[in-house]
Order: C-alpha cells, then structure tokens, then sequence
C-alpha cells in the first residue's frame, strides 16, 4: 500500500543558517528528481524549495523506510560535511501533507501572512516534478489542489487584498529602521522576482531619491525597464557588477536577493570603499543561501538585516491576522474534503466497475449459453430475457454501490473494497485489460468477445457513479482512468 508523506525543513523549526544549507537551487531541482527516482521506495515525487522551506512531497510504499531514503537523499545535497548535525526535521504522514500543502500555497504558512510569490513557487514545483515523470496520479492531484485553494483564498478572502511579499516586509523593515525611504539612495543587488518587487515598491513612494539596479546579467534589468512603472526616473542602471561594493558603500539602503551561492558583499569589499561621509545604512539579505558576509556587520555604521529578522514583522497585528486566517482557513478545509472525495473515489470507482464487469460478464456468458442450447431465440424473446437479467444485475450491485458511495471514512471503504475484492474474487488489475489474465478461464474468441461486451456495459452501468466523483463521462474515458498503472 502507497503513502503520502512529506519530509524536510522550515522556518517554523530551523533558522535561516541551517535552511540555506539545504536549499536546492532552480537549475538544480531536476538533477535532485531524478536523484529521488532511484531511491527504491519512492514512488512519486515532488521538491518545494524557497527561501523559507524546502520540502520534499513523496509517495512512498513503506514510510519508515521511505523517510529514510528521503533523509538519504537530504544528506547527499547538503553543502557540509556534519550529515549527522543537519537532518529534516519537518514530517507528516498522509491527510497532514495535503492540509499542509494547502495551507502553504494559500499563504497562510508562509513567514510573512499572505506572502504571494509562494503561489508561483507551488506552480514551479508542480511543474518541474510533471516534466520529469515524478509526479504520479496523487501528487499531480494534491498539488493541482493546492493551486486552486490559493487562487481561491486569494481571490474570495481579504488574504488576497492584504498580501505582503517577503520583499515588501523588507522594505517595511527597512522604514521601520531608517524613516521614510523616499529620499534615500537605494541599491537592490539581483533582479530576480524579490528584487523586482523592491524596486516597485520604492518607486511608489515618489520622492527625490535614487533606487540603482545591479545585475550579473544585464539583459534582466534591460527587460525589467521595458515594464510600465511609476517615477522611473529615480532609477539609475548600466553599472557594471563587479561596481556592486562601491556603490552599495555609498547607498543608505541596500537590498540583496541573488541566487548565488556564495557571498556577492564581503566585509573587506565594503571596508575598501566606505569613508567618513558614507552614511549609516541598512543591509537586507533576503536571499536564501544568504549572500552577505555576516562580518560586514562589524563595520562601524553599518547593521545587517537577514530573512530571518522578517518573522518581527510577522507577529504584529495578530488579532487583525488571525480574522483574516478564519476566513481562508475555512477554504483550506473546503478543499481538503474534496481530496477526501477523491480519495474516496480511487477506491470506489474502480471497485464498483471490477464488480459490475465480472457480474456482467457472467449475465452475457450466461446468455450466450442460453442462446446456443436451442431455446427460443425470437427476437422480443431475447430484448425480454435482456430486460429481465440486467435488472437482476443492477438490483444485485444497487446496495453495495449505495453502500460503497455513502462511507465517508476511508479506512472503512478501504476494508469494505477489499472484502468485495475477497468475497466475488475480483482481480483489479484486469479490469480494462485486454490482454491479461481473465477470471473466467477461456481463451476462446467467443469468451474474449463475451468479456469486451461486459466491459462496455460494466463501464456503462458504473458511468452515474464516475461522474458523480470524478467528472468522467464517458465509458471510454472510464476505461481510460481505470487502466492508469499506480506509480
């Protein structure tokens, strides 16, 4: 039997210097799925790594042993040396990672309430574990889910209206530190989305200031500039990288958000370039690998900011957050029933249809016989046996399906398909398959026949069922749904 688990680490249990050291950049994600294939009981996959989390959503067949190839592949992407130091200690079995992923694309488990850019973080993972074949039927569905639940609560809650980035909790820091920020000089280091957002916001401000990009690619601020934005007048661009120390000596606030894996500020780049008349300024490194040297600190005049000192922004106002979480919170649990449904659906369709098969299978076969021992075979003769059988079928499968569709608990259903499983000796694996082992014995082209029919009017009779639970209309696709081998 598969698991749903999910296993690694977050803000809510290690600081910022433990989760950079596990976090997987972009370029590398793919490389580490592929890493997870090979881990024999993982069995679907799937990497969400930010600057606050990085997490592996896994389906495994065992889950103590498929924590333990998830903590072995933790242990072969971590940058140091002490494995034994610098574990995941972030784990949930099951129900847990759905509610949980549902809660991170909403924004309601992000560091800063609401934060935005976890939405397309959510998409990126989604989409890097379908591109590389990890991601099976139930990680493609929970993660589908988890995009809509965010839309959702974006969209119909105050959540939505109230959001804050990681980026503009930089900037109400950096206010809350300095003043008012429309006359300073600003430098923003990495133009990636966080860096972007900075800049946006501090042009909104209006004011005499100056806000300089600096990029290692240049191309990214030139696109970037194509962008309608307000006051552009105040920004300045076309330096030069390796100008990042001497201008960010000069600047009263500097942000920093590369993707780099190394320190792009050191305490002997700034010191080289600071002087009596440089003003007291602010470092944010948002970046996770963090990409200031935490030395620069030490530096008379300067103070040094990281994505950890943003959790202060997050406790306040906390009776106002907390009337915006109950709203979006009641989404969260709306779409949770849903994968319930689904779960529940996994079970309950391909059962009732393995069932209805055989069952018509024998009806058809019997027929058959019927047909060929010289009874009348006058037309309203057979359209009346017909009638008469395909009644008795559906009277005999009508309370198991009822039964079937009316448990909510899914240990129960569980037990309940494994007892019709047991007691009408059903084969799963042979339903939709016309080309495996059959229940009934004959080889014959007449037996063969015989089946395909009852598969047609087994998928056919179970089609108000599908439907109901999964939006599956024809008996076609039902088929179609039925033969997906489990990953």
């Amino acid at each position: 039997m598969n698991h749903l688990v999910v296993c690694g680490i977050n803000y809510h249990f290690a600081s910022l210097a433990i989760r950079e050291q596990f976090c997987i950049p972009d370029s590398c994600i793919g490389h580490a799925l592929e890493a997870l294939k090979r881990f024999p009981h993982i069995k679907e996959s799937a990497i969400l790594s930010t600057c606050n989390r990085t997490e592996v959503y896994a389906v495994v067949d065992d889950v103590k042993a498929g924590m333990r190839d998830i903590e072995s592949f933790f242990a072969s992407v971590q940058r140091v040396g002490d494995h034994d130091a610098l574990k995941p200690n972030f784990k949930l079995l099951r129900d847990d990672v759905v509610l949980h992923l549902l809660r991170v694309a909403s924004g309601l488990d992000s560091m800063v309430l609401g934060e935005g850019q976890i939405m397309s973080q959510v998409k990126a993972a989604h989409q890097n574990a379908v591109e590389r074949h990890t991601a099976g039927l139930t990680l493609d569905f929970i993660f589908k889910l988890a995009l809509s639940c965010g839309k959702k609560v974006r969209s119909e809650t105050s959540m939505g209206r109230r959001a804050v980035s990681v980026s503009s909790a930089a900037i109400e820091l950096a206010r809350t530190t300095l003043g008012p920020l429309k006359d300073k000089a600003v430098s923003i280091i990495g133009m990636g989305k966080m860096g972007q957002i900075c800049v946006k916001t501090l042009l909104a401000e209006g004011g005499d200031g100056s806000v300089i990009l600096l990029n290692r690619n240049s191309e990214r601020i030139e696109n970037f500039l194509k962008n309608k934005l307000n006051n552009r007048e105040k920004i300045k661009s076309g330096f030069a990288f390796e100008e990042s120390a001497s201008i960010a000596a000069q600047s009263d606030l500097i942000i920093v958000s590369t993707s780099a894996t190394s320190p792009v500020l050191t305490k002997a780049a700034l010191a080289r370039h600071r002087h009596d008349k440089s003003p007291e300024q602010l470092i944010v490194d948002i970046s996770v690998p963090r990409n200031v040297d935490t030395e620069v600190a030490t530096l008379p005049g300067v103070s040094l900011a990281t994505a950890d000192d943003l959790a202060e922004i997050v406790s306040r106002n906390l009776a106002e957050r907390e009337s915006l979480v109950s709203e979006a919170e009641q989404i969260v649990f709306d779409q949770l029933e849903s994968y319930h449904n689904w779960q529940r659906s996994q079970l309950v369709v391909p059962t009732i249809a393995v069932l209805r098969e055989k069952i018509e299978a024998i009806r058809l076969e019997q027929m058959a016989k019927t047909t060929s021992s010289g009874c009348p075979n006058q037309e309203s003769s057979r359209f009346e046996l017909e009638t008469i059988s395909r009644a008795i079928v559906n009277q005999i499968l009508h309370h198991p399906t009822v039964q079937l569709k009316a448990t909510k608990d899914y240990e129960i259903l569980k037990q309940q398909a494994e007892a019709l499983h047991t007691l009408f000796h059903l084969d799963p694996l042979a339903v939709g398959s016309s080309h495996g082992s059959s229940s009934f014995g004959s080889s014959s082209r007449n037996n063969r026949e015989t089946r395909e029919q009852a598969r047609r009017q087994a998928a056919i009779l179970s089609g108000a069922l599908v439907q109901e639970s999964t939006g599956v209309t024809t008996w076609q696709e039902t088929l179609a749904l039925e033969t997906q081998e489990p990953r």
